[in-house]
């Protein structure tokens, strides 16, 4: 009762939070109920790999589910001149990241408020909560049983790309969409070529590939570490506790624990397995 209650007046309130991250202050929005999720540290293995890779990195922070803002905090609280170009096709979460890019005088900040995949359209994103990080645009990748709404986003394709993204040396590629890694790395070819980022994204369980849903995104998986494989990318997998293990593929497992990857350019990929 007593929570339900806080949490009653809680979505009626707008309040600021401070937040320490690697040795950087930041204020923290609380607007209506959103960004409860900011309070805490989120994912500490990002920011320790995001410290090294930022020094192999030579080019702007492209994130490709921005979600709240977990990551842009991250990055500017590594380097604050580095430009940092978002993608979010959530409203919630864009207006939310806004109003944190304000409040902490963010400078070297792109929010696009779409998502990228591989063709131009207006989707079905799938939820749990409003700003929750399980929405997805893939049917077929979770039942439809496993979300509580639906809302219609917009999603841009590769030819329409915006400039701002096409225009700037990438030097950093984050994916974090909930089964549309796929897409997003079909859409953005051009810029992988050209330009050789280094990717981090997640790539969640197969689990069993007897199951239609295992089989659907193993076809999928293995599509995808084909693109990169062309591309002259090898796969590490990077483990919570900070180390790092190169793999010749993905294999079928069902550990959440196991998805977090970093796609390095074979020729740099020493760099980071030195370090682990």
């Amino acid at each position: 009762m007593i929570r339900a209650l806080k949490r009653a007046v809680a979505r009626r309130l707008n309040f600021t939070l401070g937040k320490t991250l690697n040795g950087r202050c930041f204020r923290i929005p609380m607007l209506g109920g959103l960004g409860g999720a900011m309070r805490r540290h989120h994912e500490p293995w990002m920011l320790e790999n995001l410290i090294q890779i930022e020094k192999e990195a030579d080019g702007c922070f492209v994130d490709v589910g921005v979600n709240l803002g977990q990551t842009l905090l991250a990055v500017k609280s590594i380097r604050s001149d580095w430009e940092y170009i978002g993608f979010e096709p959530n409203p919630y979460c864009v207006f939310y990241t806004m109003n944190l890019i304000e409040l902490n005088a963010l400078e070297g900040c792109s929010i696009f408020p779409f998502g990228i995949g591989e063709t131009t359209g207006v989707m079905d994103l799938r939820l749990n909560s409003l700003t929750g990080g399980e929405g997805s645009i893939v049917a077929g990748f979770r039942s439809e049983s496993e979300y509580k709404r639906r809302i219609k986003v917009p999603i841009l394709g590769a030819e329409f790309l915006p400039g701002e993204l096409l225009e700037h040396k990438v030097g950093v590629l984050k994916v974090d969409v909930e089964g549309g890694e796929l897409d997003v790395f079909r859409a953005m070819t051009p810029v992988l070529r050209k330009h050789q980022p280094l990717i981090i994204s997640e790539l969640l369980p197969i689990y069993d590939t007897t199951t239609e849903q295992g089989s659907f995104r193993k076809e999928r998986q293995d599509a995808l570490t084909g693109i990169l494989h062309d591309l002259g990318y090898c796969i590490i997998r990077l483990h919570l506790d900070g180390s790092r293990e190169r793999l010749e593929e993905i294999e079928v497992h069902s550990e959440i624990a196991l998805t977090n990857y970093l796609f390095a350019p074979v020729d740099r990929a020493s760099s980071f397995l030195s370090a682990s």
